[in-house]
Order: structure tokens, then C-alpha cells, then sequence
């Protein structure tokens, strides 16, 4: 046994012996070979270690090293390596950016903000240290900031995928209170004499869970009108992690609206800049009527898509309903030109009569937003839709509306 011993000994040594032979470039290649092919980060940081008694100024060997101690939680020796090297070079922007993520991934986001600030004032015209910045802002809460430095990124950079994803999922949060109206007036070219319209008035206001919102629907259809309140909720559990929730009554005797409707999603942010999200709706007219609703979304450049589905269980044969959403991003995530295509009855729109029994649906939209001001959101849209509601007999339908929202 132990000359088994002896001789591994000397083998480890003879491998080491060898590798002092190497240069330090050639160490710097193996140790990054061991962490990343191999997957053995302990000899990676042996190696770089190595790699620096030939070479103790060699910065990019040593934030290396810094890095490997961060990926194994070994936080305070990374720390040293990473606040010498920038000590010596304020400008060295890998290890900037490396004390970053270390700090952040530490639960230190204040100290992070102080790289971020640091990197940002070096490298102005940086958009990975705005967005690095922009989230650890968001850690802190401090939302309005998150938006400034995502603003900054716009202008560089407007087709900057993770920095739309971030506006979008953060927009709501930056708004403690805002109030809007819509409006939206339909057409048809038969079976309704008269156009349908709906207006809605609603008051948004982010509280310390998320952001409620109260919303007073008012619509006029087979001459005769009805009323119908509602309450939407985002609460928040975690970053990437959010739900929504919604109730609805209304009181009017004509069913117009659904005398009850309620559901529940749950949206998850996903790597790659994707979100999915799952739920149901219920909707109770004389009869209570289950929808469960699965979409996937993702961000690519300024463009935002999104697939969604709504499955209605049946006796016979679940009914579905599809829908694709195709948004163009112009200059913010509250600027924005989007084009809609879809098939079948969506139980979130209000201006459908969810009661119709359509054989056949298909909708063709567009819709333009656009930030007005810091206090004002204007939005237009358009939508075409074919509607078979007997056999073979199908009518157009035309829609149009808008919505202003005032911010404050």
C-alpha cells in the first residue's frame, strides 16, 4: 500500500513538474479547459495559481481566478483579487464587471451599484454595464432609476433584447398611480343593426405586493346597456416570478357581461429572454364556463412575440382558440407598433359577446402606442374580423379604439 503510495506521489509531482514547463499562456488555456470541458474548477484555480507565480501581473489570469472563486461561493478571495486589480487599473473593465456580478450574486447590491457606477463612468457608452446596472437598481428597488439607465441603453441601442424584456416587466413598477379611459366602437355588416360600444375607466396604483388595478366597464349592445367592475392584480413572488389575478361582477340584469368572472395566471421569466405563463378563467353567465390559457413569449431585438391559447373543456371536443401578437418596439417599452392575428373567442375581450355560439372566428388587428410625455400614453387601434355565427354564414365585424392613460 504504501509503495501504491509513493508512486501516485510521484506521478502528481511529475505532472506538476511538467507543467511548470509550460508557459503562462499554456497554463491559462489548461486551467480554463479544466473548468469549462472538464468541469473541474479545483484544478482550474491550481492551475491558475501556477500560471501566476510565472506571471503576478498578468490581470486577465487572476480575474479569472477571481471568477472561479465566485462560481464556488469562496466570495472574500475573489474579493481581494478583484478590489487589487482595480486599485492598480480603475479601467480594467473585465474586472469591473467581474466585482459586479460577485457582489450581486453575493446579495451585495449596494456595493455593486458602486462597480456599476464605476464601470458606467468609464465606459459611458457601455450598454452591458447600463444593464448590469439597470437590474442591480431593480434589486434595490429603486425603479425609476432602473428606467433612466434602461433609457440610456435605448438611445445606444434600440434593438437591446434583455433591456426590453427588463422595461416591460418593470414598467408597471415605476407608476405609483395611474388613471385611463378606452373606448372601442364595433361594426358589423349584418344580424346587428346597431354598432357596439364599450368604454372602460380604470385606476391603477402599485402597492407593496404589486400593482391593482380598478376598472369600471360600460357597454351599450342590443340597445340596451350594462355596467360590469373589475379588479386586476400582479402581485410579485420573486424576480421572474409573478401572477395575476382577476375578479369581476356585474350587476346588470341583461347579461352583456359575464355576471361573474374570475381567473388566475402564473408568469415565470425564462432564460433567452423568454416568459411563459399558465392559468384559467371562469366566466358565469346562467352557467359558470372553465377556460385554462397557456402562452409563451419571447423577446428578440426590439420585437416582442407571443403565442397564446384558450381551451374550453367540453362534453365532446375541447374548443380552442389561438392567437399571435407580434409587437415592434420604437424607441421605449412605451412606444410600440403591433400587429395581431388570431382565431377563435379570447375570454379577455370584453368586446366579444362571450355568449355567441360562433362556429368561426378569425381577427386580424394593429395597434400603435406612444408615450405622449412623462405623464401621458396614447393608443389607436384597428381590428378585422370574419365571424361565422350559422353554417356557412359568416359576418364582418369592425372595430375600432383608442385608450389614454395619465400617469402620475
Amino acid at each position: 500500500m504504501r509503495r501504491i503510495l509513493t508512486f501516485l506521489a510521484f506521478l502528481v509531482n511529475l505532472s506538476l513538474l511538467a507543467q511548470t514547463q509550460l508557459t503562462t499562456d499554456e497554463l491559462f488555456v489548461k486551467a480554463k479547459d479544466a473548468a469549462f470541458n472538464q468541469k473541474d474548477r479545483a484544478l482550474a484555480r491550481q492551475l491558475c495559481k501556477q500560471a501566476l507565480t510565472k506571471s503576478p501581473d498578468y490581470a486577465d489570469v487572476s480575474i479569472f481566478l477571481g471568477r472561479l472563486y465566485t462560481w464556488d461561493n469562496i466570495y472574500d478571495s475573489a474579493r481581494v483579487i478583484f478590489n487589487n486589480i482595480i486599485k492598480k487599473d480603475s479601467s480594467n473593465s473585465d474586472a469591473i464587471s467581474a466585482a459586479i456580478d460577485l457582489e450581486f450574486w453575493s446579495g451585495n447590491s449596494s456595493t455593486a451599484l458602486k462597480f456599476c457606477n464605476l464601470g458606467v463612468s468609464k465606459f459611458p457608452t457601455s450598454t452591458d454595464f447600463l444593464l448590469k446596472q439597470a437590474r442591480v437598481l431593480e434589486d434595490l428597488e429603486r425603479y425609476n432609476d432602473t428606467f433612466l439607465s434602461l433609457e440610456k441603453i435605448f438611445k445606444l441601442d434600440k434593438t437591446n433584447t434583455e433591456a426590453f424584456a427588463l422595461a416591460e416587466r418593470l414598467k408597471d413598477k415605476t407608476r405609483i398611480n395611474s388613471i385611463g379611459i378606452t373606448y372601442q366602437y364595433e361594426k358589423f355588416d349584418k344580424t346587428f343593426d346597431h354598432p357596439w360600444q364599450l368604454g372602460s375607466l380604470s385606476y391603477s396604483r402599485r402597492l407593496l405586493f404589486g400593482t391593482t388595478i380598478f376598472r369600471i366597464n360600460s357597454a351599450r349592445r342590443f340597445e340596451s346597456n350594462a355596467a360590469q367592475y373589475e379588479i386586476d392584480m400582479y402581485p410579485s413572488f420573486a424576480p421572474g416570478i409573478y401572477s395575476y389575478l382577476n375578479f369581476g361582477y356585474s350587476p346588470t340584469k341583461i347579461r352583456i357581461f359575464p355576471r361573474l368572472r374570475y381567473g388566475v395566471s402564473l408568469y415565470f421569466s425564462l432564460p433567452l429572454s423568454f416568459e411563459i405563463d399558465g392559468g384559467f378563467r371562469a366566466l358565469r353567465y346562467t352557467s359558470e364556463t372553465l377556460i385554462y390559457t397557456f402562452a409563451v413569449g419571447k423577446y428578440w431585438g426590439n420585437y416582442w412575440l407571443s403565442l397564446r391559447t384558450y381551451i374550453t373543456p367540453q362534453v365532446e371536443k375541447a374548443s380552442h382558440s389561438y392567437s399571435l401578437i407580434v409587437r415592434y418596439y420604437l424607441s421605449g417599452a412605451d412606444d410600440y407598433l403591433a400587429f395581431s392575428a388570431g382565431t377563435g373567442i379570447s375570454p379577455e375581450e370584453n368586446s366579444v359577446d362571450l355568449q355567441g355560439n360562433w362556429l368561426r372566428s378569425d381577427k386580424l388587428g394593429i395597434e400603435y402606442q406612444n408615450k405622449l410625455s412623462k405623464k401621458f400614453i396614447l393608443s389607436i387601434s384597428c381590428d378585422y374580423s370574419q365571424e361565422e355565427y350559422l353554417s356557412n354564414e359568416f359576418r364582418t365585424k369592425i372595430s375600432a379604439g383608442f385608450g389614454l392613460k395619465f400617469l402620475f
